[in-house]
């Protein structure tokens, strides 16, 4: 009978809001995609670029990388205080012992005498969660896990599109370099022609070749020196930041599938926008975090009722430890039920009251802000790689044309037919083409892992259960 009493003094209500998911407006369909339930997020993309060392950089990123440690362990915090808010809703029991020793001397006409006593109790101490203050801070520290371990899987996400981009990054500066290598050689080549074309006029005293080409050859080939100097730094630059990445000290990076042979779907599946309300952990986390500050209005409304606590002793007191547990020993206890009301707090709980759905509004804000964000985010990736690929296509057929028109002018030069301005001008387009379609083939890369990590990708999983 008292255990029901008690049960339904704890459980009786909770004050404050029960949480309800908001409703905010969401696209029907993106402006670069067909709608459709398939999605890139579905896939552990990075797999398909059939490139092993890709693969072997992002586990190993996974494993050591600094910033997923950190973000685990406030998991692990964020758990460890969920369960110490639990523990408020059960009684605590405690054991106390205690031993007493004491003497007084003759005072005539009462005799001396010794004392000796032991004690030992039991104390049990609850707070009867009547109005449901302690149930709402419970489900504030469990919302609170859920958006740290939905933070830990947003760091994954990133750090898997970093780690990639990076890479990307990587492997379009050493194309980069292949390509100002090639054109230095052949800029020296075209310098040592010229001096012969040079040479041949200073003797014959005529030509086409003056001392003003062999200075103009000679400057490009010192500019294509400086160019292979800067993309060496660019690449040792690049490798450190991608080995931090993995968590390792700077060094060298290993090469897989050179930036023409990695994998681009031939469709890009983004999925209906009602999807990332579930798939994005960032959205997940906001959302927690607005449970949260829900939760806590309740626990700071609490304040405005009565406290009622609970407090009992049960014990055993001796003159003797032999007898301590005895049939005839002497046995005590107490029982003392606390009811505690606010009467004046000079506006404290109010305030407390104004914090917490002050902070609720606020999450509320950052709650839709960050779906806000993840359809700009989905629909920038789409619009992107659209127009990248409509970008690479021409560019790819810009440098086939800027390719055949220096091989003519090469061809014309070394007949005496062009002039040098024009060769040196068809070499300068070529060069900055194939520079270009390098560019904008990584950046299409780039793209295509962006959309991954905007469609919240491979996050379909359910939350983690929490004990």
């Amino acid at each position: 009978m008292l255990l029901g009493l008690l049960l339904a003094l704890a459980f009786g209500c909770k004050v404050g809001p029960d949480y309800k998911r908001p409703e905010l407006p969401a696209p029907v369909a993106w402006r670069a995609a067909a709608p459709t339930n398939d999605s890139l997020a579905l896939i552990e993309w990075w797999n398909y670029y059939r490139d092993p060392v890709l693969t072997n950089l992002i586990t190993a990123a996974l494993s050591n990388n600094f910033d997923l440690r950190i973000a685990a362990a406030r998991v692990e915090e964020a758990r460890g205080g969920y369960r110490a808010q639990r523990s408020y809703l059960l009684p605590t029991i405690n054991a106390s012992a205690t031993w007493t020793r004491g003497e007084v001397g003759d005072i005539p006409p009462v005799p001396g005498a010794s004392t000796e006593q032991f004690d030992v109790f039991g104390l049990l101490s609850y707070e009867v969660d009547f109005w449901g203050r302690l149930r709402r801070l419970t489900e504030s520290a469990r919302a609170q896990l859920l958006a740290s371990d939905e933070a830990r899987k947003t760091v994954h996400l990133a750090l898997v599109t970093a780690v990639a981009t990076t890479y990307f990054n990587l492997r379009a500066l050493d194309r980069q370099w292949e390509i100002a290598r090639d054109t230095y050689a052949s800029r020296t080549n075209l310098l040592e022609l010229t001096k012969i074309k040079f040479n041949e006029r200073e003797g014959r005293g005529y030509g086409i070749v003056s001392e003003l080409d062999v200075a103009q050859a000679e400057t490009q080939v010192h500019s294509a020196r400086s160019s292979i100097a800067s993309l060496e730094r660019a690449i040792a630059l690049t490798e450190n930041a991608l080995r931090f990445l993995l968590g390792e000290t700077p060094g060298d990076v290993p090469r897989g599938a050179t930036l023409d042979g990695q994998w681009q779907p031939a469709e890009i599946p983004a999925g209906l926008p009602s999807d990332l309300l579930l798939r994005r952990p960032d959205v997940r986390a906001a959302e927690q975090q607005l449970r949260a500050a829900n939760a806590d209005i309740g626990a700071a409304r609490a304040a405005y009722f009565p406290t009622i606590s609970l407090t009992a002793a049960l014990g055993v007191q001796s003159a003797e430890l032999d007898d301590l547990f005895s049939a005839g020993t002497s046995r005590a206890w107490r029982f003392a039920p606390q009811l505690l009301a606010p009467i004046f707090s000079g506006g404290r709980i109010r305030a407390g009251v104004q914090v917490a759905e002050a902070r609720q509004q606020a999450a509320l804000a950052s709650y839709a802000q960050a779906i806000q964000s993840a359809f700009r985010e989905v629909d920038d990736a789409l619009i992107s790689i659209l127009k990248l690929r409509e970008q690479l296509a021409a560019d790819e057929a810009s440098e086939r044309a800027e390719r055949r028109r220096f091989e003519l002018s090469e061809l014309r030069y070394t007949e005496g037919i062009a002039s040098y301005t024009d060769l040196l001008d068809a070499q300068r387009f070529l060069f900055s083409a194939q520079l270009r379609t390098v560019q904008t083939r990584n950046d299409l890369l780039a793209a295509i892992a962006q959309l991954y990590k905007a469609l919240g990708g491979g996050w379909q999983t359910p939350a983690a259960a929490v004990p």
